[in-house]
């Protein structure tokens, strides 16, 4: 099992900002400082860190890319409430843990590289269906077990061939990524429209149920929603903000002029 240890209090969406800190000691490094938001960190063998190696340089250089074994002294990992009860996401921090230079993966301070690497491949991943949100599978479990009104089977409708279309995308996006390309743009495209997918059939099936979608009722095809629904809005954070990814679309894909201030696109503000 392996976790990411890349957002930081200070540095989630500007991730270039990290303040973790790796300096050199004899045969490795010695790390200090904190990560927030980490993915099952409390069952990790392994994590993917990144850290500053050199604070004189510009903020996307002087990062290093390490590999951490999660079971090093000085790692505690805390873990954080979320609204659903459960508790996936954690805190990690890193007092003093040595990590030797055999898991220093690519260059010394050339580790954002590697970081984008592994950004896009997250991307990728949170492209497709996960059981843990709500997919079409939950869908049409829910438009089987009840009788819908001409306007909801619409929405039905709807809502399965965007599902469908975005799978499309989904599988494009792995077959390009299999052969070598580059998928660090496509992939945001892939990230942005399958979490939205699975908040909007979160949100439709609360909506058909009405009052008793925040009722969970333990067999029945609905048993999940409200959870679903709540548990959704985080895909709208992780794995690089709804915001970054349009930045990343917009400035790499649609060639959009970026505003050195705001960072809203020219354009969009014209609007």
């Amino acid at each position: 099992m392996w976790c990411q240890l890349f957002s930081e209090p200070g540095a989630g969406s500007d991730l270039a900002s990290i303040s973790t800190k790796a300096v050199r000691v004899e045969g490795g490094w010695r790390v200090t400082g904190q990560k927030v938001w980490t993915t099952v960190a409390q069952f990790s063998d392994w994590a993917m860190l990144i850290a500053r190696t050199d604070t004189e340089k510009p903020k996307h250089e002087g990062i290093t890319y390490f590999v951490l074994d999660m079971k090093s002294p000085g790692v505690a990992v805390r873990p954080l409430r979320e609204m659903t009860g459960s508790a996936l996401f954690n805190e990690v921090f890193l007092d003093d843990v040595f990590i030797p230079d055999e898991l220093v993966v690519g260059e010394v301070d050339g580790g954002w590289k590697v970081a984008r690497a592994t950004l896009a491949g997250e991307r990728v991943a949170l492209s497709q269906k996960m059981d843990a949100y709500a997919s079409d599978k939950d869908l049409l479990r829910f438009a089987r077990s009840r009788e819908l009104t001409p306007v909801g089977r619409h929405e039905l409708g709807v809502l399965v061939a965007e599902s469908q279309a975005i799978d499309l995308i989904s599988a494009r996006i792995v077959l390009k990524q299999l052969s070598g390309a580059d998928v660090s743009t496509t992939s945001s495209v892939g990230k942005l429209l399958g979490m939205g997918m699975g908040q909007k059939i979160a949100e439709y099936v609360v909506a058909q149920l009405g009052a008793a979608g925040v009722v969970s009722i333990p067999g029945q095809p609905s048993d999940h929603a409200m959870e679903q629904l709540i548990a959704g809005r985080a895909t709208t954070i992780y794995g690089g903000t709804t915001e970054v990814q349009l930045n990343v679309i917009g400035e790499r894909m649609l060639g959009l002029p970026r505003d050195a201030v705001t960072g809203l696109r020219a354009a969009g503000a014209a609007e």
